[in-house]
Order: C-alpha cells, then sequence, then structure tokens
C-alpha cells in the first residue's frame, strides 16, 4: 500500500506542477499591454508588415467626371382639406340635440292625456284632455328635426380641397358721400 501511496503523490505532483506550467499569459487581445496581440496563450508583438521597396509604383488612376445623379420629381404636396361648411355642421348638430326635446314633448302629452279624467270631478277638466295636436305636432317637429339635422351634419363636415373651396367675403365700405357694402367671391 504503500507503493501505491507514493505513485499517487508523485503522479498528483507532477500533474500539479504541469498545470502551473501551462497556465496562459492571455487569452484575448485586451489582456495584453500596449499594442501587443495574445497568440496560443502568449502576448506578442504584433508582425511587421513586409516593406515594399521591390513593388512598383501603383499607376495614376483617371477617375472620368460623373454627373450627379438625377433627383426624383418632388410630388406636389397634398392640397390642404377643409370641411365643407362648419355653419352645416354645426347647424345639424344643434337640430339633432333637440330632437329628443321634441320626443320628450310628445310622450309627456300622450301621458298627460292617458291619465286626463281620471279624477272624481270629472266635469273640472271639461275640453282640457285634448292633446292629440300636442302630440302628433311634436312627433313630426322631432322627425323633421332628425331628418334635416344628420344630412347637414354629414354634408357639413365632409373635408375637400381647399383649392375647391367656395368663399364669399362681404365686406362693408364707406367714403364722406356714400356707403355700401362690398361682395367678393373667390371660385
Amino acid at each position: 500500500m504503500r507503493r501505491t501511496t507514493w505513485v499517487s503523490v508523485g503522479l498528483g505532483s507532477v500533474a500539479l506542477l504541469l498545470s502551473v506550467s501551462a497556465r496562459a499569459q492571455c487569452s484575448m487581445d485586451t489582456e495584453c499591454k500596449g499594442e501587443r496581440i495574445c497568440e496560443q496563450g502568449r502576448c506578442v508583438d504584433p508582425p511587421v508588415p513586409a516593406p515594399a521597396a521591390l513593388a512598383a509604383p501603383p499607376a495614376p488612376v483617371v477617375v472620368a467626371p460623373v454627373a450627379p445623379p438625377a433627383l426624383p420629381p418632388e410630388e406636389p404636396a397634398p392640397p390642404k382639406m377643409v370641411r365643407h361648411s362648419k355653419g352645416m355642421m354645426a347647424g345639424g348638430i344643434v337640430m339633432t340635440a333637440l330632437a329628443p326635446v321634441a320626443l320628450i314633448v310628445s310622450g309627456t302629452a300622450a301621458l298627460s292625456q292617458s291619465v286626463c279624467g281620471w279624477g272624481d270631478d270629472s266635469s273640472y277638466y271639461g275640453d282640457r284632455c285634448d292633446y292629440d295636436g300636442v302630440i302628433y305636432g311634436s312627433l313630426v317637429v322631432g322627425a323633421v328635426l332628425l331628418g334635416v339635422g344628420i344630412p347637414l351634419i354629414v354634408i357639413g363636415s365632409k373635408k375637400e380641397p381647399e383649392s375647391e373651396h367656395l368663399s364669399a367675403t362681404v365686406t362693408p365700405w364707406a367714403t364722406p358721400s356714400a356707403a355700401g357694402l362690398g361682395v367678393r367671391v373667390e371660385l
């Protein structure tokens, strides 16, 4: 057993010495100082390029003038888009907003007519239970407000190019002897 122990200790020592001596100086170029590079685990000076004394001087290169590349034609900017009519759109919004009011008036009048005369003294109400005009009138007004308001919103909010937009300007004018209004129409 003793002999086996000595052989094991000897082999371990040899392996330890070989591993210490096999340690590399570097593994990357950044671990070397200055301009040195890492080759096979050692920092070495970079190879010096061979002198080109024997090579013939290069022939001069003649470059012909080149015309600059043609630029692609510029696309015209898209025209500015404007609403067809802000007034039509605003009027349509107001009309559409008032339509529910007319429908509420119609519903309230219909409810009042249905409960009219339910009291003990029906002679008190007399002829005041006639709400047919208010009911049907409010329904017609509500339908007209919706029927006109929605198309006004749609047409007024439509965007179109500014160049196709017609405009008219009314300007007052006055002189010492006359006054009036001037109308300017742009087509």
